[in-house]
């Protein structure tokens, strides 16, 4: 079977890839060990379709065509029997030899694309297949060597990958980004940038030549960059930060591996230093704020932290509370709660030695840590009160704010940290539902109250919702004829576990957590009910006053909810009188008049309740657009006892008289105060004397029945 094929049909067979490597093998094997052809006959049929050449198993050249030596610039007979390293190029490294002989030397085929240096020194490429032959131990003792000129192909690739690798340097010179390829070379421990491109590159250094020669300048002379390089060429991927001059640098850097060894890295650098900047403002955001450039409170509690651990002696913290800034916000604008925020930072700090720190601790809050006795931190809370409380003047507004401090020292009040941030918390609040505007200490019993007071605010939302509250009635008599010619609206709770609540006790807790608003909404539509359902049983309409929070006047929206109350119960506005504390007039007094003078327009009737106790407002009093003043009933009930009490009264209804405004006096407890009144010619008066607030069906029995 084997004589009827010839080798020359085998080897094109073979070049046609119709005939396996391994199936040529064993037939050249098969010809040469049983001599069917000579080796020159051998050679003859191969060199006709391959440059062929033979070598013994050493290496030797024991034959080589003619046309191959002729490719190469050389006689026959200058080749044979020279060892075939003379042929190398120096392009593969001793590895490739060494694999390929590895290879060959087991038996097996090797094919490969190999360079090889001609006479000239010119670099020749040929695709190469080594077929060993056999012995009869079947070790190698000769290898074919298969040669097929490739070197225009390979000319060919590297003008494509040249031409790749221009234009992927035009693609990546506009990208921002710096882009870079390294190879290393091991011998001497050195990173060789085959890709050095990106705009990044001209905006850290003008000139670009100078750039990509010193490279190395990015990444060299650093040891902890080089140790970055090390690992990537171990196979890891690598990502850092590192600065150059002005510009800080984040860079990454891939390994690209190939038969598991790292034969590149591939990396890429980005411009971070607007982020970095943007991360240190952020982190300066995280500790400071930004209106004050206070420390704010995450930098309070680091700092408390420290005091605590350093300094624990005599040390105090107090927690300041500007009252009501959210009404400021509200009714006048941030802009101007901001100049309000700022001012007080700036009067407090005037108060403040350098021992002492300054927080803002919330929106309207201020923490300041400091130290010392009580008689100084007594002082100190006291001069701070009085500075805040001077007027402030923002866009032409002239704003009065005060501030609620409280006090908790370590040591005396608490032994931790939290537990000194929660008295001093609980002082604050203590004193701001107990007045304002003044300092207290932490004690025991504000706890308890503090805890109670947290379960009532949850309790007063739920009667709201439970409806739980009721509206009482005050008869207001004129005071020559004894007639009743009105009634105060006065809100009434009966708790479902403690009984009757006082207003004095919920309502500032009710002006604390905002849910005023919702009381006083409801106030207001149950007295237009309640007059409503009176009239429809047929009894005469009769004037009813409510009182309105401050925190309810400050609303911009004030005027149209109770619009929308008498529209929605169909009462008539000319019934209806609303009362209006002195202090919250003075709080916002531009606006509150406009409030007012829309209610005016109503046809609803309107009176400063509490005259006297507040501001003094007389300078304002003839621009109120107002019905009645209702004297206090702190003068009025010890009118007969003081003799400046008395004064004060009578001043007041003279005065109210002047600007032709009726008078109200409250607190009218015995006919002698009654007397007094009618002596000084008071319009009208509500106490004890006549009636206590009463409900509404007494109102009805007692009051309405015998009009």
């Amino acid at each position: 079977m084997l004589e009827q094929q010839t080798l020359s049909q085998l080897l094109e067979q073979f070049k046609e890839r119709q005939l396996a490597e391994d199936e040529l093998k064993k037939h050249l094997y098969t010809y040469v060990s049983t001599k069917v052809f000579s080796t020159d006959e051998l050679n003859k049929s191969v060199s006709r379709t391959f440059d062929i050449i033979l070598l013994d198993d050493k290496g030797y050249l024991t034959y080589c065509d003619q046309s191959f030596a002729k490719h190469l610039g050389y006689q026959q007979d200058e080749l044979i029997d020279h060892h075939y390293r003379m042929l190398h190029a120096k392009v593969h490294d001793d590895q490739f030899y060494n694999d390929m002989w590895q290879t060959i030397q087991q038996g097996d085929v090797w094919t490969g694309d190999i360079v090889t240096v001609a006479k000239t020194n010119t670099a020749l490429w040929y695709r190469t297949t080594i077929i060993p032959i056999l012995d009869g131990d079947q070790k190698p003792f000769q290898f074919i060597v298969f040669h097929t000129d490739i070197t225009d192909v390979k000319k060919s690739d590297k003008a494509i990958l040249e031409q790749l690798d221009d234009d992927y340097r035009k693609v990546l010179s506009h990208v921002m980004n710096l882009t870079f390829r390294v190879n290393r070379d091991k011998t001497v421990n050195r990173y060789r940038f085959r890709l050095f491109e990106g705009k990044l590159i001209r905006k850290m250094s003008p000139s670009f030549d100078q750039i990509v020669t010193g490279h190395d300048v990015f990444f060299g002379q650093n040891p902890e960059l080089t140790y970055y390089f090390e690992r990537a060429f171990e196979g890891e991927e690598v990502r850092f930060k590192h600065q150059y001059k002005q510009t800080i640098l984040l860079t990454t850097l891939v390994p690209i591996i190939e038969k598991g060894q790292v034969v590149e890295v591939v990396g890429s650098s980005s411009d971070v230093t607007s982020l970095e900047e943007a991360e240190k403002k952020a982190k300066r955001l995280t500790y400071y704020d930004l209106l004050t450039d206070l420390p704010n409170r995450e930098k309070f509690k680091h700092d408390l932290t420290d005091y605590l651990h350093h300094q624990p002696r005599d040390l105090a913290l107090l927690i300041c509370d500007i009252d009501k800034l959210k009404n400021i916000n509200d009714t006048l604008g941030e802009v101007i709660g901001d100049d309000v925020i700022q001012t007080v930072v700036t009067r407090i700090r005037a108060e403040l030695t350098d021992f002492d720190t300054l927080y803002r601790y919330g929106g309207d809050e201020f923490a300041i840590i400091t130290t010392g006795d009580e008689a100084r931190l007594k002082n100190l809370t006291e001069r701070m009160i009085q500075a805040i409380n001077r007027p402030v003047t923002s866009h032409r507004q002239d704003v009065f704010v005060s501030a609620s401090i409280g006090v908790s020292r370590f040591s005396l009040d608490a032994t931790t940290k939290e537990q000194l941030v929660r008295h001093a918390n609980v002082a604050v609040h203590y004193c701001k539902l107990n007045g304002r505007n003044h300092t207290l200490f932490f004690s025991e019993t504000m706890e308890e109250d503090y805890n109670e007071n947290l379960i009532l605010d949850a309790d007063i939302r739920k009667a709201l919702y439970n409806k739980e509250f009721e509206l009482y009635y005050q008869p207001q008599i004129n005071v020559i004829t004894g007639e009743v010619i009105g009634l105060e609206a006065l809100i009434r709770w009966m708790h479902p576990k403690k009984g009757p609540v006082s207003p004095a006790k919920f309502i500032p807790l009710a002006e604390e957590s905002g849910v005023i608003t919702q009381i006083g909404e409801w106030v207001i539509r149950e007295a237009c009910q309640q007059h409503q359902t009176w009239l429809k049983e047929g009894y005469e309409p009769i004037r009813i006053a409510v009182n309105v929070s401050a925190i309810e006047l400050q609303r911009t929206d004030f005027s149209e909810k109770v619009r929308s109350i008498l529209t929605e119960t169909n009462m008539d506005p000319h019934f209806l009188e609303i009362e209006i504390t002195e202090n919250s007039v003075m709080q916002n007094t531009e606006e509150c008049i406009l409030t007012m003078n829309c209610l005016r327009k109503m046809g609803i009737s309107l009176s400063i309740d509490d005259f006297g106790t507040g501001y003094s407002s007389f300078g304002y009093l003839k621009q109120f657009p107002i019905n009645y003043l209702k004297i206090d009933q702190s003068f009025v009930r010890s009118a007969l006892k003081e003799q400046s009490s008395a004064a004060i009264v009578k001043a007041m209804i003279q005065l109210a008289h002047n600007f032709g405004l009726r008078v109200v006096a409250e607190g009218v407890e015995d006919e002698a105060i009654l007397s007094l009144l009618k002596a000084e010619n008071c319009d009208f008066y509500q106490g004890y004397f006549y009636s206590k607030p009463i409900r509404a069906v007494d109102i009805k029995e007692r009051i309405l029945k015998a009009k």
